[in-house]
């Protein structure tokens, strides 16, 4: 189709097809447009992950009983399938929407010029191209079953477990390991995969020549709202955080680990959280480095323009005609120029704020509190919490 025909950009659609889609499609768990079917699906796919485990494990005895091999004494296996694959699956509306608004505000705000739109619209197109790639869906699939093995086989287990008994898979086991475990790997892995598709695409824009003001409100030269996208990802960092939290959980309530093992763990989570989902905006960083210096000069040099006029006028010769300032909106344009160039000067290099860090940081530590309660008591919590408001 001919640049000239078409009447309206495409909407970036991330969340909505790629890897799984057309299964559960045809399965019925998926209509296009109807988010209602999101948390049908996410309610589905709880049940197919959780419920045969429940139930086998209750038939073979090994849902009680024994803390080492009892199914729901596995804090881990609760928080990973009955809260983070639900969260894997729901966050897909607010992330898909706050991608798409982003998206969008690169055309509405003016930020690509008018020869570069076309080309804006097929960078859109090719990653909606790249989402639904078939190879791509059978290579994260094979990559999930290989996760499943390598965390199957990889771990060394303390003795028997609920689905591996005297050491060898039972009938729960099978199910735990070729089918809950390699969607919950799928999941996480479409994620990735979406995260790359993304990346690519603002690669591909941050090499356009944008339309950005150094002087803009935003303090990021007109490139600010791309930190908002990161509020809702922190969906994803609580899914990942929660599935750590249980399995640390079980560890220090029935294998004598403590909160101070798992610390350093917490926050290598964040960090990598942060890396995966804040690093694409670095892609931006050289521009904004530049646009700052060149911002710097072009007001620095009208900035003593303007005071070398403003000086030889209210200065200079103010003292010769003993004219009055008084009244004048020189000292207030003097005034605005330099809180330009102040903004210029403390323009950040990363487009986003301090309040899109923590949104998107704080879900990944937020499951690690009920560790904390192991090591201090609640009432000491509280204490401590007054005292710091007080």
């Amino acid at each position: 189709m001919a640049s000239g025909a078409q009447t309206s950009p495409p909407d970036l659609l991330l969340t909505e097809g790629g890897p799984g889609d057309a299964l559960m499609h045809r399965l019925h768990l998926l209509r296009p447009e109807d988010h209602t079917a999101t948390l049908r699906t996410a309610a589905i796919l709880a049940a197919v992950t959780w419920l045969p485990l429940c139930v086998i494990s209750i038939v073979q005895g090994l849902a009680f009983g024994n803390q080492n091999i009892s199914f729901f004494h596995d804090i881990g296996v609760q928080a990973r399938f009955l809260i983070a694959v639900p969260i894997l699956v729901l966050v897909e509306v607010p992330i898909g929407r706050r991608l798409r608004q982003v998206a969008r505000h690169f055309l509405t705000a003016g930020l690509i010029r008018e020869e570069d739109k076309s080309r804006y619209d097929e960078i859109a197109l090719n990653a909606m191209r790249t989402r639904n790639s078939r190879i791509a869906e059978l290579v994260l699939l094979a990559l999930a079953y290989i996760a499943t093995y390598q965390v199957l086989e990889g771990i060394n287990y303390a003795g028997d477990t609920w689905f591996r008994p005297g050491g060898s898979l039972s009938l729960v086991g099978y199910w735990y390991a070729l089918v809950s475990l390699p969607i919950w790997q799928f999941l996480l892995l479409r994620w990735v995969y979406r995260m790359l598709l993304w990346s690519r695409l603002l690669w591909q824009v941050s090499r356009m020549d944008l339309v950005l003001t150094p002087a803009h409100p935003d303090g990021a030269g007109g490139l600010g709202f791309l930190g908002k996208a990161l509020v809702p990802f922190g969906g994803i960092s609580f899914a990942i955080s929660a599935s750590i939290s249980g399995a640390a959980m079980s560890r220090i309530l029935f294998g004598g680990a403590r909160f101070q093992d798992f610390q350093t763990m917490f926050i290598v989570v964040a960090i990598i959280t942060v890396i995966i989902f804040a690093g694409p905006l670095l892609m931006f960083t050289p521009t904004l480095i530049m646009l700052r210096q060149e911002g710097l000069l072009r007001y620095g040099t009208m900035a003593s323009r303007y005071t070398h006029l403003f000086d030889r006028r209210w200065i200079v010769e103010a003292e010769k005609t003993n004219e009055g300032i008084l009244g004048t909106e020189d000292i207030q344009s003097l005034s605005s120029l330099g809180d330009s160039y102040e903004m210029i000067r403390r323009m950040k290099i990363i487009p986003m704020e301090l309040s899109d860090f923590i949104a998107l940081a704080l879900p990944a530590v937020l499951p690690a509190f009920p560790l904390l309660l192991t090591v201090i008591p609640m009432s000491e919590i509280l204490k401590g919490m007054l005292r710091f408001v007080a």
